[in-house]
């Protein structure tokens, strides 16, 4: 067996994982069960059973003495300046940032973008095999694969498929709960983030209360790293809930992980609304999964990822007519059985020793991609010329 070095760029040691920080908890729970030995680094060195845990600052001592490591996201790029590529690296594409953080554009100007890209054109040139969440994102990412020069022809030569430098692991769910009646009229929306729609939710929650079910409530949840997840739609929820005056909009902590089943016991359905975008076509809501787990209804925007999982099993309602929707569950008891039948059957194709699968094929083989210096390409932001501004305050400072 490998010893896997996990590099999770969210911090564990607060018991309140997101969306990275639970795929890095469940990856190391998987690669332990594997048999491998297993270290955790993470920006509070929390641990997880079964792993050694250390902070980020061991990540060059910790690869020297690893078969194989497993980075996402930004925090790639210290780990490559600092590691290099002296082992076989898997970088998890699961979740699209360079995408979703288009949105913050307007509030944090062109730096977060330039950020992004240097941070996915880093991951191409170093990683010796990809992860992503569907075949949409697959698509998506051999393009970029392709300007990065890491599809190439000595790779197609022996693999026309790729399949040996990029595989489809999405998310996954833990093993199979009893289901429990729901009784109440309560709606879980859970954490917002920038690229969602908390009015939208909000007016149709109090629709509802108008015509369906007079006790019915609407759930979000405060992101539990608020340092690094801008804010703005939370913000724009609470103005606009105090503002209406509206007592059954409630916002509460994040649940902690191993806590969250009894905490999603309390809904009767899970309700998810924004607006349709290249983020919608390319991400895999985590949420979904999590909730279907816990046989929650779903009531939710089109998200092509998503729409095919809820058809596929029957778990949802995709639509624009959120009040409708969520009547239909509320009021036909039949459908709203069938829902939680197909969260059932979803929970049995989706536990996470399945999706990790290719991650895990790997782990047990790791090696060097041998073409991925060939024809290697390393696109460069263009570097804006300094304001006025910035020059007048380096010359003040000087």
């Amino acid at each position: 067996m490998s010893r896997v070095l996990l590099v999770c760029p969210e911090p564990l040691g607060h018991g309140q994982p997101a969306g990275i920080g639970i795929r890095f908890v469940e990856i190391a729970r998987v690669l332990v069960a594997d048999g491998h030995a297993v270290t955790i680094l993470s920006p509070d060195g929390g641990t997880v059973e079964g792993c050694e845990a250390a902070g980020l600052d061991q990540m060059t001592s910790a690869s020297m003495v690893h078969d194989v490591a497993v980075v996402q996201g930004h925090i790639g790029n210290a780990y490559f300046a600092s590691a290099g590529a002296t082992i076989p690296i898997v970088v998890d594409l699961y979740d699209p940032f360079i995408i979703e953080n288009l949105h913050y554009y307007a509030e944090r100007g062109r730096q977060v973008y330039e950020h992004d890209h240097l941070t996915l054109m880093n991951s191409m040139v170093v990683g010796d095999y990809y992860l992503c969440a569907s075949e949409a994102q697959r698509m998506f990412y051999v393009g970029v694969m392709l300007v990065a020069g890491r599809v190439n022809p000595a790779l197609f030569e022996n693999d026309p498929r790729l399949e040996s430098l990029i595989g489809i692991a999405p998310f996954g769910v833990q093993p199979p709960r009893a289901p429990k009646p729901r009784a109440s009229h309560d709606i879980l929306f859970g954490g917002i983030y920038d690229w969602y729609d908390p009015i939208a939710a909000i007016d149709a929650v109090a629709k509802v209360r108008e015509t369906v079910a007079a006790d019915a409530t609407l759930t979000f949840t405060r992101h539990p790293n608020p340092d690094i997840t801008p804010q703005g739609k939370l913000a724009e929820a609470l103005e606009y809930t105090a503002r209406k005056s509206y007592e059954f909009v409630r916002f509460e902590p994040w649940a902690p992980y191993e806590e969250r089943a009894e905490f999603f016991e309390r809904f009767a359905l899970a309700l998810l609304t924004f607006p349709r975008s290249i983020e919608t076509d390319l991400s895999m809501r985590t949420r979904v999964y999590d909730y279907l787990w816990c046989g929650l209804p779903i009531v939710t925007s089109s998200a092509p990822g998503t729409d095919e999982l809820l058809a596929r099993y029957g778990a949802g309602i995709v639509t624009d007519d959120f009040v409708g929707a969520i009547a239909e569950v509320f009021t036909n008891q039949e459908r709203y059985e069938a829902m939680v039948r197909g969260s059932q059957v979803f929970v049995r194709d989706h536990q996470w020793d399945r999706t990790l699968e290719p991650m895990r094929a790997f782990c047990r083989e790791p090696r060097i991609e041998k073409t991925k210096s060939f024809f290697q390409v390393r696109p460069t932001m263009v570097p804006r010329p300094a304001s006025i501004l910035s020059r007048l305050k380096r010359r003040l400072r000087a």
